[in-house]
């Protein structure tokens, strides 16, 4: 499904796609939870040709592995990242995600997205009320407790057709006790394992539009290279409540979304 764009739209996909990424690198969001509801209401707002979800979600499947890839190798570069915890949650959390979606059938998915929603609302106050205010970037990986989190996201998600790696920040924080630049930068890393597998998919289907494609991408690497930058020179303290904020924003939406 090729459709033709012109330089206002492509400017607007690569706008969205630079503030989520920006947003993204500062606090390790992979961006589809942001980039498929900027991408589906912003275009119409602006007197633009709204796009439509078979669309967005090519676009965004790859946008999100590139700008992924740039963010996790910046963080890697300043020692926030572990690939130990790259593969004690992102296996798992494949693997649960891949078994939900076979189970999803006959679910509700009404329930499980209010489900999501909880968790990160909850997940969030956590991260507030038991604050780790460390810049220290050495701790002790539990893979029982790894595992133990990536399992259920990754079913869950699978079941309601979200990857879900919004909710690993603060279960990662709060329960796998990982300082929260490891998990800003890791938590990227892991988004790239499934956004791999979406996006080589995507474009199997023919669902990936080049031109705006490559628009989103555009806009996207600079937003990550600029969100990595922000988020090393914020305090500890200020990015654990912005990423809370974020989260809790999220969730509240997700609820408000099942209620309405």
């Amino acid at each position: 499904m090729v459709m033709a764009f012109d330089i206002g739209q492509l400017s607007v996909i690569a706008l969205i796609a630079f503030a989520t990424s920006v947003v993204g690198g500062m606090v390790g969001i992979g961006g589809a939870v942001l980039l498929i509801p900027a991408f589906l209401a912003i275009p119409p707002l602006l007197g633009l040709p709204a796009l439509d979800m078979y669309r967005v979600s090519g676009i965004t499947s790859v946008q999100v592995l590139a700008s992924s890839l740039l963010g996790a190798g910046l963080h890697s570069k300043r020692g926030a990242f572990d690939r130990r915890l790259l593969l004690a949650v992102g296996a798992p959390l494949m693997l649960a995600s891949f078994l939900g979606a076979k189970l999803s059938r006959g679910v509700s998915a009404q329930f499980l997205e209010a489900l999501f929603g909880a968790v990160a609302i909850l997940g969030a106050t956590m991260m507030l009320l038991r604050p780790r205010d460390t810049e220290s970037l050495d701790y002790t990986l539990s893979y029982p407790k790894a595992i133990g989190i990536a399992l259920p996201v990754g079913l869950f998600g699978g079941m309601v057709g979200m990857a879900g790696g919004f909710l690993l920040a603060p279960l990662l924080v709060t329960i796998v006790r990982v300082p929260l630049r490891v998990t800003i930068g890791s938590t990227l890393g892991i988004v790239i394992i499934g956004a791999i597998a979406t996006s080589v998919g995507k474009i199997m289907a023919g669902m990936v539009d080049p031109v705006p494609t490559a628009a989103a991408i555009i806009g996207a690497l600079p937003g990550m290279w600029l969100g990595v930058k922000i988020s090393h020179r914020l305090h500890i303290t200020q990015l654990r409540r912005i990423l809370a904020a974020i989260i809790t924003a999220i969730g509240i939406a997700m609820l408000v979304r099942v209620v309405g």
